[in-house]
């Protein structure tokens, strides 16, 4: 069923319906960019991650939750996988793979973080910190870890996953504006499209994930970040006794300062973090990297 809510600037609607959902996708259709952000959980069981939601943001208008969990994900396919449709999203990367892990290949992603760190030198740039620093709004992420598979959803739950799309639209208009000052638009937007994976096929084994990471020189804020991390990596590889290029390599360490996880989701994107090393010690490396940047 559908819900509707306005608090400020922004409503939002949750779908919860696979029969709204195919009338609320169609809509959807005639839009030429539209803001994206899924909720994903980590399944123990089959280790790996499982889609809980995505939310979708048009220019005007209610923000869309999907409940992929009642409402499945085929109906989403025809606009996730659209070629007509711009979905901007901060660290695309990481949706494209949640989403193809649940069997969408989506199209037309822009990754706002790559844009970010084109037309901006920030000590971070996480969405938190772009929205702060564009729009001098604090944004509240303290809901990042929360569970997503439980469901009924909180009220809070539901508007947090609705503003993060939203302000990843907001993001994504004003950095145009800025790259465009600087007369880097169009270069910047070819560098910040993602070109879809292709989806494993069936019956065959699935291939390891890669991460492309943007060559970028760290700033002495994630320098320092970085330095931290390695202190952590030297005290986990003593404690069992392996070589700490083994527990991971510093591309990870450089990827971690830069992109700043806070879930076990997240870290999915970082480049050398397996499945089972999310599973050993992702939690500890998640803590690491919360001191390192107090």
């Amino acid at each position: 069923m559908g819900e509707n809510n306005q608090e400020g600037r922004f409503t939002w609607r949750l779908v919860a319906e696979e029969s709204e959902l195919g009338e609320v996708a169609g809509s959807l259709q005639s839009e030429s960019v539209v803001g994206l952000d899924t909720e994903t959980f980590w399944d123990f069981s089959a280790g790996r991650m499982r889609l809980a939601l995505v939310q979708i943001a048009p220019p005007e208008g209610d923000v869309i939750v999907v409940d992929v969990l009642a409402t499945g994900v085929e109906p989403l396919r025809p606009l996730l996988e659209s070629r007509e449709i711009k979905m901007v999203a901060h660290n695309a990367r990481f949706d494209e793979a949640v989403l193809r892990e649940a069997g969408v290949q989506a199209d037309g992603l822009i990754d706002t973080l790559r844009l970010s760190r084109m037309a901006l030198t920030l000590g971070s740039h996480s969405l938190a910190s772009l929205v702060e620093h564009l729009f001098g709004l604090p944004l509240d992420k303290s809901l990042q870890r929360a569970n997503w598979r439980r469901r009924p959803l909180t009220r809070a739950q539901i508007e947090y996953a609705a503003l993060d799309a939203r302000m990843a639209l907001l993001v994504y208009e004003e950095l145009r504006r800025l790259l465009g000052e600087q007369g880097r638009l169009e270069v910047a937007l070819h560098a910040a499209e993602l070109t879809p994976r292709s989806a494993s096929e069936p019956g065959k084994p699935r291939k390891k994930r890669t991460v492309q990471i943007p060559e970028i020189v760290l700033t002495p804020e994630e320098k320092r970040v970085v330095a931290t991390l390695k202190k952590w990596r030297l005290a986990r590889a003593n404690a069992g006794r392996v070589p700490a290029y083994m527990i991971c390599p510093d591309r990870t360490l450089e990827h971690l300062a830069r992109a700043r996880p806070a879930t076990l989701e997240a870290l999915a994107s970082i480049y050398g973090m397996g499945e089972s090393k999310i599973k050993n010690f992702g939690e500890e490396l998640l803590q690491a990297l919360r001191d390192a940047t107090i």
